[in-house]
């Protein structure tokens, strides 16, 4: 029997167990873990196998065979697949063995339901595609930008990093004032609909996608009961310091707005077409992935626009984008252009206000 092909993902995968347990994990396996992700490549599994569970595990392997015309997932089976293999591979053995394999087929079973919540919690988000025909519209809504909240340090540009008990204050000031936090979909259905904004509505931007995002930004946001929007560069997920796919996952599940910042944080005035396409269409694309819904926002690097970058965002898909030229006014006129206010490191909470038109 051939060996297993676990690709990325392996598209018809079955299990070729002589075990009680195999109909289970099967079963379990298209209930559980019936969503994307579990991608692992067959020379790092069968390796893993050699190195933690011995020779046996690695001639197990060999019994997983492919059956053409599955309708299971399979990257998803063949993570199963896998840790039965592990498990089973000793339960000829002694007690201890026996025990130690349930305890592994336990925690797999354990880790697909963690995984079926998280793929649940991911939001249904309304499609922000402007209607033809809408009447121009335009609503005062001031978008705060910040990029980090972090400790000043010796390096990277100093304005762009809000020290933590501070950006605490900030937003402490802008709730007592009476601000409304509101998402992308409110300010899209406010301009293109007519619809009603809470009292003195603002958004929060942060920018580039750092690890502060869900470590410093995000529980002061949850604290106040506040939401806000997340820049990020798709490029850079696996990059130290930078939020990955799972992080960015936890905002989209937390009631944030993600949107796309490009893949490589680059001035897109300067790109080949093809590399404008990457960076804008290519960089959607990958954000999407990773989120499993649409994304109509943009933010553009710099701040830094022409004709050509503006009109490759609109290919892109994206029906809303946002410069740092400064600015209250969001209209139906320019959705493509949209101003927002930088927040720096020597803004205090008063200053805060007074950039949102005072208290």
């Amino acid at each position: 029997m051939p060996a297993l092909g676990l690709g990325h993902p392996p598209q018809d995968v079955r299990l070729a167990l002589g075990h009680p347990l195999r109909d289970q994990l099967v079963d379990r396996a298209r209930h559980d873990l019936a969503l994307p992700g579990f991608e692992k490549a067959p020379a790092d599994l069968v390796g893993s196998a050699a190195r933690d569970h011995g020779p046996e595990a690695t001639r197990s392997l060999a019994s997983l065979g492919v059956v053409p015309g599955s309708q299971i997932k399979g990257c998803a089976l063949a993570l199963v697949a896998v840790v039965a293999v592990l498990a089973l591979a000793g339960c000829g053995g002694g007690g201890a063995t026996a025990a130690t394999s349930t305890s592994s087929v336990n925690s797999a079973v354990t880790q697909a339901h963690h995984a079926k919540r998280a793929a649940a919690a991911r939001r249904t988000v309304p499609a922000l595609i402007p209607p033809p025909g809408a009447p121009a519209r335009s609503v005062q809504v001031p978008v705060l930008t910040y990029h980090r909240v972090a400790p000043l340090s010796a390096v990277g540009i100093t304005d762009l990093k809000v020290d933590p008990a501070n950006f605490v204050a900030e937003l402490a000031a802008i709730d007592s004032a009476g601000y409304h936090t509101i998402s992308q979909a409110q300010l899209f259905e406010a301009l293109y609909k007519g619809a009603p904004l809470p009292p003195k509505p603002i958004i929060i931007s942060v920018d580039d996608g750092y690890v502060d995002d869900v470590t410093r930004i995000l529980p002061a946001l949850e604290r106040f009961h506040m939401v806000a929007t997340f820049f990020v560069i798709t490029g850079r997920m696996t990059e130290p310091g930078f939020l990955s796919a799972a992080q960015i996952r936890r905002l989209d599940a937390a009631g944030m707005d993600v949107g796309d910042h490009t893949a490589h944080h680059v001035d897109l005035r300067v790109l080949t077409p093809s590399e404008l396409q990457m960076e804008t269409a290519g960089s959607r694309q990958v954000l999407e992935h990773v989120l499993g819904h649409p994304v109509y926002f943009f933010a553009y690097p710099f701040g830094a626009y022409n004709d050509n970058v503006v009109a490759a965002v609109k290919g892109a898909g994206f029906t809303m984008a946002y410069t740092t030229a400064g600015g209250t006014t969001e209209s139906t006129s320019a959705p493509l252009t949209m101003p927002r206010i930088h927040v720096g490191r020597a803004e205090t909470p008063s200053g805060v206000l007074s950039l949102l038109g005072g208290a």
